[in-house]
């Protein structure tokens, strides 16, 4: 990486089964899968040229289970930016949403000027709400959490692209907040208001070509010859 060049980390907390991968896919590949595959870790690269020099996004998106605590510790610690992912129908979910803030408070000084954006999945659901939208702002709000808060569907691309444009709002980093005539561009692109209810709309972007796993899933991490994981790894 030349001198010119920013990396700009954002780490993706959350439960298993709440969407996180999901929510990645549908900003980086307008795709949704609805196989489950559980995530280990996995880090998606992408590189953008802005205002003549280079700004390179890591999305890591991280394990729900808990079997993996120094890696939360680790991702936490490195996290430019989080997005804590929740389902409405899951109750749980939520409260473990409120432990990681905690932990993020804990191990990071600077935790208040850190972009944190809070996210509900599954809005699409027709029954089975288990947490209100009143509700989570009243507790943002009422335990200080630095934060913003939006409800999303994954599944049907629902206010995706919001997610990260308001992480964008909320970055203290200059090079962050470059990216964002590139963020509203590719709103545009996409069809944002008027995607084909068939799910079958794409758009070909050179930028969001190459995804990267930081650890594949299902599968012991490569090593440097330090002994520490590599930083990305072609999947």
């Amino acid at each position: 990486m030349s001198d010119s060049d920013e990396r700009y980390r954002v780490v993706v907390l959350g439960a298993g089964r709440v969407g996180k991968s999901s929510i990645i896919s549908q900003f980086l590949q307008n795709k949704f899968e609805t196989k489950y595959k559980e995530t280990v870790e996995d880090l998606h690269c992408r590189e953008y040229t802005v205002n003549g020099h280079n700004i390179k996004v890591d999305i890591l998106d991280t394990s729900g289970a808990m079997a993996f605590p120094a890696m939360r510790r680790l991702s936490i610690s490195t996290a430019h930016a989080f997005l804590l992912v929740y389902a409405i129908d899951d109750r749980q979910s939520f409260e473990e949403v409120r432990k990681i803030y905690e932990q993020i408070r804990e191990q990071r000084s600077n935790y208040d000027q850190i972009p944190v954006v809070v996210v509900g999945n599954k809005l699409d659901i027709s029954i089975g709400r288990r947490v209100g939208e009143g509700e989570v702002n009243d507790i943002t709000i009422n335990e200080n959490w630095h934060c913003a808060h939006l409800e999303v569907s994954a599944k049907e691309n629902q206010s995706i692209l919001d997610i990260f444009q308001k992480l964008l709002e909320l970055a203290k980093i200059p090079a962050a907040r470059e990216l964002s005539p590139v963020l509203k561009r590719r709103m545009s692109e996409y069809g944002y208001k008027s995607r084909h209810k068939d799910g079958k709309f794409r758009v070909s972007d050179k930028d969001m070509t190459r995804s990267r796993s930081l650890i594949r899933r299902s599968s012991k991490p490569k090593m440097k010859h330090n002994g520490e994981p590599s930083d990305c790894v072609i999947s």
